[in-house]
């Protein structure tokens, strides 16, 4: 019923969905629900009526919009009410829990977060073993109780009261509170945002964002903006005060730059699954075979051979080197490429919790803490600079600790004592380590590990299937128009397109680049590229309009010279093709493609005999003469020469290796124009052999069949041969 009712409302057919609203709220039985929509439904009806009577109302335009904008948020807060009490799941049952036994309010929550940050911070004792912890007491684990409460209230609430958004917004402002659990809030709003939308949650965000000091809290922030803008932007969009207050961000000197930076991290996690899946079925598989290389070698070699290095170590290393530097570029550019190796590593009890999947990473955890209770005050442990290091995500730092901590005493107590003396042994790691902790500040680097731990949150929570999965879409933030004030300018526009265009999404990019060319003086480069795009779509018209834009902006260019030869060749234009490749040769006289190219485009405009020049040269010159062979017997062919055909058809099916079907089919074409049936019928034979099927070989014939007809064959021996194999 909730989406007939916001149809209506799309339509603008008030008093319908109203009557329909109505309806849904009784079985809810919900009365501050039912009390509210009463009072919409009579505020409106009294407006039906004064306007019947004719009565001049200049606020009734503004009424409407807002009476208009309160049906969806009550039909919205009503569809929720029924998914919270009449669901079954995780979610349906958090909102059960928090119906039936009313949470602490939000200001409750505030007060009990500072006491305990007091507590914690003068506690002497730290937590080592909470198991053996009176929970009660100890308020390390109070504290994550007390944090696991804010996000679950936040998270199944419908709609804040304006006393709620100031009690929230009170948060903001404390000084005792952790940035930490600021952080937790906000993903807790973010997740709230993009179930049901609620305008006050929204300038919950936007404010922290604005006032935030700690780097950890604006960027949660400005990621739980980007994401709810992009998916609620129809509800937005009827909030103009939310509008404005977005392009104030604008006013905020880094917010275009950090929105920017997340919208690229967004687009990369399209990425996370091609590389999980390399990881998986190439990179591992090829490290493990490197790695045994020298262990197979030595069960055969004598030692005195061993003082020579095996070549096949060397290919093998080069392999593995080549690998890493491959997931090292990745990584630098802010790819996910340790979703794979930590994957399997989501199943202990503390990822039950949806809350946990959002938690800084924070050593006193009391699930993690007896791992680092012998890390001395000052000292920097292997271990704890891993953990403090960007390159883990918060969520797989947790893995990580938790897999060390579920490990057998005396195992765990082993590989601690290894990374203590690592810590002695390898000092230039240490400082290496020690550098990159200091970056964990940096905006773009909190958002990296912000979105992978979205990410494992939306693939790998045990009860993911009860949430929608953001990254299911393209998240082509640009296309938000709410957004549009801090991502419509030009830099960031050529930024998102470049990116685009590196990771081949080239429909995407071709959009980009031709609003750019659109809105700004074009510039020869950014033509290239749009013309590439719709040259690597295959749509050839648009790409050659774009190439000659390019021409003469940049007179002369070598590259847009030969794509355009190219697009002439593939849309059939081969006098315009030739036209450019003979630009190019005059640039490249050495070129042997070029000159292939230009021999090709001779060819097909019959002008054997200039094409045969180039040919020949190409066979000449060329290490692998295969290809101009092949078209010199063509030419040969279509001159009538049938026996100089075969001369260069024998030199490509006299080879031991794979003969192409077509150097078969070819071969067969010149004995058959000589009147050889049973030499033209052999290879025939062997050109259906190399076809997939007997169907895919007839019509590899007929595709040549005009050329037959013209060298003479008669028109009823086409008919026949396939009969005949």
């Amino acid at each position: 019923m909730h989406e007939h009712i916001i149809e209506l409302l799309d339509q603008r057919r008030l008093k319908e969905a109203l009557v329909q609203l109505q309806a849904f709220a009784v079985e809810l039985e919900d009365w501050q629900l039912n009390a509210d929509i009463e009072s919409l439904s009579t505020t409106y009806n009294y407006m039906l009526q004064y306007a019947a009577q004719g009565v001049n109302d200049p606020e009734r335009g503004k009424m409407y919009c807002h009476l208009w904008r309160r049906a969806y948020e009550l039909a919205d807060k009503a569809n929720f009410i029924k998914t919270g009490k009449r669901g079954t799941g995780y979610f349906a049952d958090t909102y059960r829990r928090q119906m039936q036994h009313p949470a602490h309010s939000l200001q409750e929550l505030q007060m009990t977060l500072e006491m305990l940050s007091e507590d914690m911070a003068l506690s002497q004792l730290p937590v080592t073993e909470p198991l053996q912890t009176d929970k009660k007491e100890n308020p390390f684990i109070r504290h994550e109780q007390t944090v696991d409460e804010l996000f679950y209230k936040i998270w199944t609430s419908a709609q804040w009261s304006e006393n709620e958004q100031n009690q929230a917004e009170a948060f903001l402002s404390s000084l005792l509170i952790p940035a930490n659990d600021i952080a937790v809030m906000l993903s807790a709003t973010t997740l709230s945002l993009l179930h049901i939308f609620d305008s006050r949650k929204y300038q919950f965000l936007i404010n922290a964002y604005q006032s935030g000091t700690d780097t950890l809290v604006t960027q949660r922030a400005l990621v739980g903006i980007a994401l709810v803008a992009y998916y609620q932007e129809a509800r937005l969009n009827l909030y103009p005060e939310l509008l404005a207050a977005l392009s104030l961000l604008t006013e905020k000197p880094k917010a275009a730059k950090e929105l920017l930076t997340i919208q690229i991290l967004l687009l990369l996690s399209r990425e996370t699954e091609k590389i999980s899946k390399k990881m998986r079925e190439e990179i591992i598989p090829q490290m493990m075979r490197s790695a045994n290389i020298a262990k197979t070698d030595l069960k055969i070699l004598d030692l005195e051979e061993l003082e020579d290095k095996n070549p096949e170590w060397s290919k093998g290393m080069a392999q593995v080197e080549n690998t890493i530097r491959e997931l090292g570029e990745l990584q630098m550019e802010g790819a996910d490429t340790y979703m794979s190796t930590f994957s399997q590593l989501k199943s202990y009890p503390f990822f039950r919790e949806a809350a946990h999947w959002f938690y800084p990473f924070d050593k006193q955890t009391p699930e993690i803490a007896p791992l680092f209770k012998d890390e001395k005050e000052g000292q920097r442990s292997m271990m704890g600079l891993i953990m403090d290091s960007p390159v883990f995500c918060n969520s797989d730092k947790y893995s990580f600790c938790l897999t060390l901590f579920n490990l057998p005493e005396q195992q765990r107590q082993y590989m601690t004592s290894q990374f203590n003396a690592q810590t002695e042994m390898q000092a230039e790691q240490i400082q290496a380590l020690s550098e990159t902790s200091k970056d964990f500040q940096k905006p773009e680097i909190v958002s990296r590990q912000y979105i992978h731990d979205l990410y494992r949150f939306f693939k790998l929570w045990m009860y993911r299937n009860e949430v929608d999965d953001i990254f299911k879409s393209k998240l082509d933030l640009w296309n938000c128009q709410a957004l549009g004030p801090l991502l419509h300018h030009t830099e960031a526009i050529k930024h998102i397109a470049d990116h685009l265009f590196a990771k081949d999404y080239m429909e995407e990019a071709s959009q980009l680049y031709l609003r750019l060319s659109q809105e700004e003086k074009p510039n020869a480069e950014i033509m290239q590229k749009l013309g590439y795009t719709y040259q690597k779509m295959k749509n050839y018209e648009e790409a050659i309009r774009a190439y000659l834009q390019a021409d003469l902006l940049k007179p002369d260019h070598l590259w847009t010279l030969k794509h355009l030869a190219q697009c002439y060749k593939r849309t059939r234009q081969y006098s315009k093709a030739l036209e450019y490749y003979e630009k190019v040769k005059e640039m490249k006289p050495d070129d042997l493609n070029i000159l292939l190219q230009i021999g090709q485009c001779l060819a097909t405009l019959r002008r054997y005999k200039e094409a045969l020049a180039y040919f020949f040269k190409v066979e000449y010159l060329d290490n692998a003469p295969a290809n101009a062979q092949r078209a010199i017997g063509w030419c040969y062919f279509m001159t009538g020469k049938y026996e100089d055909a075969l001369r260069f058809y024998r030199k490509l099916t006299d080879t031991p290796d794979n003969v192409p079907m077509a150097d078969w089919l070819n071969t067969g074409h010149a004995y058959l124009a000589l009147g050889k049936i049973p030499e033209a019928l052999e290879h025939y034979r062997k050109a259906e052999n190399s076809c997939i099927s007997h169907e895919a070989f007839i019509q590899n014939f007929k595709n040549d069949k005009e050329a037959l007809l013209e060298q003479g064959v008669p028109e009823d021996t086409l008919y026949l041969i396939p009969d005949m194999l």
